[in-house]
């Protein structure tokens, strides 16, 4: 990747963290037996959903690997992905973004595709977590690729989590008609839901009697090698388990008739069949090796301290047919699930200590690789804090997540216990990033108090640790609560920072990071040109391939759009989120930060209607984006637009004081007056001019225009927010001398500083002020003012809010002739656009269509009549209830009907149909 985003590193490479056996389906085994009829079943692009239920060792992996391969084999793109304990929401939608990326599906949009997409209505309700993104981006890049294709899902039984079977309902329930899906499982997860899929007549169900070999397959299986009373005695004592018959063949054939039963254990064959006629010393390496994820000789080589484990393993015939391979990679061999879940356990039972030891030299040897997250988890099954504690050292411990995103972190997070902390206070600030990712803010700020006591303010890391590691530790996460609005910006924070940078020995990836955050401070208080010296520091230390040039671009585009330098401002969004896209395995966070700020800029210079998908605008999923003031302030400023221009004042009220409580829960005072400012802007859009009043004064906000304007105290997004809102309250209350200080300080403040967007708006309410104080002499020449800088910046939202005023003053700039050519196109453009206004009005309903319709018979009718009425099943329209409700936040079928209305989905109860 270049500057400009290209480049040779893939989102696998900067995602480190993922495991690519994951997503890549097993090799054929050995001795595998075709059965045309149940593969035939097994097709999965036949069902919407294929589901293969039976206990371990029927070959369902190798059944459904067989039927992605078909399809891969007539040019189907088939996903496959194997499941584990470990899967958390978060890494569980990039592993199923990563299972389709590896089936030649493009998991996200180019800059046309979004704009061509964006206008059909997102799918399923609106995004809260990264995981829900992920899922979201996922549905629309399968709607776009059109074609059938499949995902195979191996292990769900594995799937512990309700919140991990949560994201997988997610993928289920909204996914497009091409997306057929084909899983495995010994047991159904309880939080899994795919019932509808049976009541609706989609799904395909492969029990255990469907996967039994038969007679004739045993047969085959032996290579019709086995005399007919072998063949009964093998029949009879496998029930047609296919595992059996491995071991079984493996063993010799020297079992006996009646030796065994169709409910046999994995246990019962692996000690009558498995160890049979094998050294001791064979059986012990088979389960040391059982602990190893995948059986790397290399690897093995190191723990166990032998030589040639490659060739060993290849030669006891006792496995064979119980190995599997991945991508044809000898090297990435694995034990069958059945027999490496027994020998772990044997392993553990026998002797103990030497599962703990063997774990324990994995983690070392996998913490020499640089695979930390690996290394961890072999850590923690030895059962050893100091070992977790000195890898999550080595993994840099907040540097982890500068390098390989959030999800890693949290891996690394999810394992330090007290007694970690206890040894490694510095990994306490590794939790204080989980935390304040999570929004538990108070907890955060707990914990980072409590390892500036333990480590003499951040100055004096533990015996025989790093000192220096752990103040740029400090200084990331202090600059990050404050970036986060959480803490005020302490005064000796940037000379620590300063000194990151200059330092001889610094890292470039950290001087990068504090490189950027100067650039940040420095952007907020108006200081531009330092600001974008910054970036381009930044943009040097962080070299070819980095994924923060992506916000290097979004900081230079954010200072353009307030410049009023929109092409540059949108070139800049673009370029970031192409490098976004790159590496969005790593992190999907920027591309959510990059299309809340192109979604901005796209608003501001729209006169008419704007598609945005409203899933991107979740103040919780920002949060987990480690979102910065400017980014929710966008959002929620779009948010509240969107809302005034679809449900009218109410549904945007509902979505600021969302946000508000969010940003009280998460303690964001910046954050917290800036929407209490917005607040105001909606109440006086919906006429409560009063009401508006009352809440000014009750949120204490400033009443003297020098303090609305103050950039010492404030970013200059607050003080616009700020002083527009007053000057709208003002003009509102007829107070017109107050409020032309207001608009005068503004507009001296704004054009002092370069804030053409500001004084944009400054001049658009000015220009209101004056009509309704009567002076229409004034308020043109505020018009004239604006249209003039309008030539330059293409900022029509502003204009666009006071639409009655400015044309009505428009027609009359147009007809003057003293006005000027520039001004009078820039007037002309700008009338014709206001006058456009029989578009469609704004996408943001977060239903489908089908949602929709049950929506609106839901008040005063049962759901047996509204599945006569819409030709849908009983089960159909309780699934849709179910998700109307979520969607809503309801507690049941009025209040889901009251707020429908109130948010716009619904027209007035006077206008409701009887």
């Amino acid at each position: 990747m270049t500057g400009d985003g290209e480049g040779a590193r893939t989102a696998h490479e900067h995602a480190a963290w993922l495991l690519r056996h994951k997503v890549e389906v097993p090799d054929p085994i050995e001795g595998y037996v075709e059965r045309p009829e149940l593969e035939a079943r097994c097709r999965l692009t036949d069902h919407r959903l294929t589901v293969l239920h039976a206990p371990g060792g029927f070959g369902k992996t190798a059944l459904l690997a067989r039927c992605c391969r078909t399809l891969r084999e007539q040019g189907i793109a088939a996903a496959w992905l194997s499941l584990d304990e470990e899967d958390e929401p978060g890494s569980l939608a990039a592993y199923l973004t990563l299972a389709f990326e590896e089936a030649g599906v493009e998991t996200f949009a180019t800059a046309g595709e979004r704009d061509t997409d964006a206008a059909a209505p997102a799918p399923g309700r609106p995004a809260e977590t990264q995981a829900d993104y992920r899922i979201n981006q996922l549905v629309h890049a399968l709607r776009r690729h059109g074609a059938p294709c499949a995902l195979a899902l191996d292990e769900v039984e594995r799937v512990r989590s309700p919140e991990a079977a949560g994201t997988l309902n997610a993928l289920l329930s909204r996914a497009p008609r091409n997306l057929h899906v084909g899983m495995a499982f010994r047991e159904q997860p309880p939080a899994l839901e795919i019932a509808t899929f049976a009541l609706e007549g989609h799904e395909e169900t492969v029990t255990v009697d469907d996967l039994r070999f038969s007679r004739p397959d045993v047969a085959r299986f032996f290579d019709r090698q086995l005399s007919r009373r072998e063949l009964s005695s093998v029949v009879a004592d496998s029930a047609g388990w296919p595992i059996a018959l491995r071991i079984y063949r493996n063993a010799g054939r020297r079992a006996t008739a009646g030796a065994g039963a169709a409910d046999r254990t994995v246990a019962a064959w692996v000690e009558t069949r498995l160890w049979r006629g094998i050294p001791a010393a064979e059986r012990d390496f088979v389960l040391d090796i059982a602990l190893f994820d995948s059986l790397e000789p290399e690897l093995i080589d190191e723990v166990a301290g032998g030589w040639n484990s490659g060739r060993r393993i290849a030669s006891m015939g006792t496995l064979a047919g119980l190995l599997s391979t991945r991508g044809g990679d000898a090297s990435a061999m694995q034990l069958h699930p059945l027999i490496k879940d027994y020998c772990e356990k044997r392993r553990f039972e026998e002797t103990p200590d030497r599962f703990r030891a063997i774990h324990r030299g994995i983690a070392r040897a996998l913490a020499r690789r640089a695979r930390f997250v690996e290394a961890l988890r072999h850590a923690a099954e030895a059962g050893d804090a100091a070992l977790i504690g000195e890898i999550g050292e080595r993994t840099g411990g907040v540097r982890l997540w500068i390098e390989q995103g959030i999800e890693a972190l949290r891996s690394l997070d999810g394992l330090l216990t007290a007694e970690v902390l206890s040894k490694y206070p510095r990994l306490a600030l590794v939790r204080c990033v989980a935390l304040t990712v999570a929004g538990d803010i108070t907890a955060a700020k707990r914990v980072y108090r409590a390892a500036g006591v333990e480590t003499a303010g951040f100055t004096r890391d533990r015996e025989g640790g790093d000192d220096r590691a752990l103040q740029i530790d400090h200084v990331i996460v202090y600059g990050t609560l404050d970036m986060c609005g959480c803490l005020p910006l302490a005064k000796e924070l940037m000379p620590l920072a300063m000194g990151v940078i200059e330092g001889p020995d610094t890292d470039p990836l950290f001087g990068g990071v504090f490189s950027l955050g100067l650039c940040m401070t420095h952007n907020q208080k108006t200081g531009f040109e330092a600001a974008i010296e910054w970036a381009e520091h930044a943009r040097a230390a962080f070299g070819r391939g980095s994924p923060y040039l992506a916000h290097v671009d979004f900081q230079v585009g954010s200072i353009a759009m307030a410049q009023g330098r929109t092409c540059a401002a949108k070139a800049c969004y673009e370029r970031a989120l192409k490098v976004a896209r790159t590496s969005h395995l790593r992190d999907a966070g920027a591309m959510m930060l990059g299309e809340v700020l192109a979604a901005e800029l796209a608003l501001e210079r729209s006169a008419g209607a704007v598609h945005i998908d409203e899933a991107r605008l979740s103040p919780r999923l920002l949060g987990e984006c480690v979102a910065w003031l400017d980014i929710y302030a966008a959002s929620a400023d779009v948010g509240a637009e969107l809302a005034l221009l679809h449900g009218g004042a109410p549904a945007a009220l509902t979505l600021v004081e969302d946000t508000r409580e969010y940003a009280r829960r998460t303690e964001r005072p910046p954050l917290e007056r800036f929407l209490s400012a917005l607040r105001v802007s909606v109440l006086l859009a919906g006429g409560d001019v009063e009401e508006a009043g009352r809440a000014w004064r009750f949120d204490r906000l400033p009443e003297e225009a020098a303090e609305c304007i103050d950039l010492e105290a404030q970013s200059w997004r607050e003080a616009e927010m700020l002083a527009c809102a007053r000057l709208r309250l003002l003009t509102a209350c007829g107070a017109h001398d107050a409020a032309r200080e207001v608009a005068g300080a503004l507009g001296t403040m704004a054009a002092e500083r370069g804030l053409v967007r500001t004084r944009m708006r400054g001049l658009a309410l000015a220009m209101v002020l004056e009509h309704r104080a009567g002076d229409d002499t004034r308020a043109r020449a505020h018009l004239v003012a604006y249209l003039r800088l309008f030539a330059e910046a293409d900022y029509a939202r502003p204009l666009a809010r006071e639409r009655a005023v400015a044309l009505a003053l428009l027609d009359d700039i147009a007809a003057a002739p003293a006005a000027g050519r520039a001004v009078a196109r820039a007037a002309a453009r700008l009338r014709a656009s206001l006058h456009d206004d029989a578009g469609p009005r704004l996408s943001v309903t977060p239903f489908s269509r089908r949602e929709l319709d049950v929506l609106a018979l839901l008040e005063g009718h049962r759901d047996k009549e509204i599945a006569q009425a819409l030709n849908l099943t009983f089960a159909g329209v309780r699934y849709h209830v179910g998700s109307i409700f979520a969607k809503l936040g309801a507690r049941g079928r009025l209040d889901a009907v009251h707020r429908a209305r109130a948010q716009g989905f619904l027209p007035p109860a006077d206008d409701a149909s009887p």
